[in-house]
């Protein structure tokens, strides 16, 4: 596509199929169907564009087929209404031993040779002519990213002069003239390669999945593309209104539009809904990170449904909706005794934890053989009222425990009573009740 003056009407997520582990296997076990299930998830959540990661090493191992999967998934997309920004040179490896190497303690890789030999450098473009033949003119293709996150590739040492005090750096380093070779390395790779592409195909936008906005400049690519686009997983509201603010001043000094192509985290504090709520109000285009819950590391403290549609926090859906959680002082508390069902499912808690004891009965001839499904009866009664008044914590909501103990042949009725008693108190203490 055309570059664009706004790109403000994105609203997108990162995209890795919910059965692999990795962005490499996802192409060589890429699965249709599976694709077509999760990206109908992604248009009933008005969601329009989605953003993947292609891998050299998937494509030398067997081109027409990465190639035809790819193909494949830019048009499955379209026919949902959802756009592809596909991540062209994710990893920047071309020779072998760059594609052999393995991540062994969630560090960033070492710096490949494969940015050193600028001989190989042909592989790559070689393998942007055949991206471009395949996908250059489909109608899905929204902007190419040149690469993902480039300055994580530096290694362990990632450091700028021009690095505002609250952005974050892997390591720093007093060791700055061995971080400028490297960082130059990386970047001159990154321009190579963005005038390869604009030269190649003079059509459709190009930008660069910075990992953080501040290297936009650093990197001299601004001038080469037409998005500039960062990465945002801000702890707090106040800086990311502060990395959102820096973004768009350079966007108004260079007169190009700004896209965030990845944020939303909640292992680090960054959650859904605030980013979405800034970039609607900053009028940044943004794709989440990322679409599934499922079988890849990221998809623990990532992602919005699960492979069956469920989803782990409703609120991430509510924000996509415009609805966003009440976080102000005109907030009102749910008292969810209001109309005395706490006190009855208290009464009847009272009475199931007496009736089932051991030896004792008040059905006919002491028959226990309906104990806990009584008891999960009155168990799901509270976790009832407890959930709907987030009383509890959602992470392992109350119904999913009853709901395994259900599924179980023979639970143990022993660890049901304690489930009920726990429960029980946990709604005495929120409504007061002694």
């Amino acid at each position: 596509m055309k570059p664009l003056k706004d790109y403000s009407f994105v609203r997108g997520f990162n995209y890795t199929q919910s059965n692999v582990w990795t962005d490499v296997n996802f192409w060589e076990e890429y699965d249709h169907d599976i694709v077509e299930r999760d990206l109908g998830y992604a248009e009933r959540l008005r969601l329009n564009s989605a953003r993947i990661f292609l891998t050299y090493s998937s494509y030398v191992k067997n081109p027409k087929q990465f190639l035809s999967n790819v193909k494949d998934f830019v048009r499955t997309a379209w026919k949902h209404g959802i756009s592809t920004n596909p991540i062209i040179y994710h990893g920047m490896r071309f020779l072998p031993e760059d594609l052999n190497e393995k991540r062994t303690d969630g560090a960033p890789l070492s710096l490949p040779r494969t940015l050193e030999d600028k001989s190989c450098w042909v592989l790559g473009e070689k393998y942007f002519d055949d991206l471009y033949e395949t996908i250059g003119n489909e109608p899905g293709l929204l902007f190419w990213d040149i690469s993902n996150e480039p300055g994580f590739r530096i290694g362990n040492a990632t450091w700028y002069d021009e690095e505002p005090e609250y952005a974050r750096a892997w390591e720093k380093t007093p060791d700055l003239k061995a971080v400028r070779a490297r960082q130059e390395l990386v970047w001159e790779f990154i321009r190579h390669f963005c005038r390869y592409v604009r030269k190649k195909d003079p059509v459709n936008a190009i930008g660069i999945g910075n990992t953080f906005i501040y290297e936009t400049e650093p990197s001299r690519t601004a001038e080469l593309v037409d998005i500039i686009v960062f990465h945002d997983y801000s702890e707090t509201a106040s800086r990311i209104r502060r990395t959102y603010d820096y973004a768009r001043a350079l966007g108004e000094k260079y007169g190009k539009p700004v896209i965030n192509n990845e944020t939303g985290c909640l292992c680090r504090a960054n959650p859904y809904d605030a980013v979405i709520r800034a970039s609607e109000e900053y009028h940044f285009g943004f794709y989440l990170f990322e679409l599934m819950i499922g079988a890849d590391v990221w998809n623990r403290v990532h992602g919005i449904c699960y492979p069956d549609g469920t989803v782990r926090d409703p609120s991430i859906v509510s924000a996509l909706f415009g609805f966003y959680r009440n976080r102000g002082e005109d907030l009102l508390p749910t008292d969810v005794n209001q109309e005395g069902h706490a006190d009855r499912a208290l009464k009847m808690a009272n009475e199931v934890l007496h009736k089932t004891r051991n030896g004792f009965s008040f059905a006919p001839g002491g028959d226990h053989s309906r104990d806990t499904e009584e008891m999960l009866e009155v168990c799901e009664y509270i976790a009832n009222l407890l959930e709907c008044g987030q009383l509890v914590p959602m992470d392992v909501p109350p119904t999913a425990r009853i709901a395994a103990y259900r599924s179980q042949e023979n639970p143990n009725a022993d660890e049901i009573k304690d489930f009920l008693w726990q429960l029980a108190d946990t709604l005495k203490k929120a409504c007061h009740i002694i």
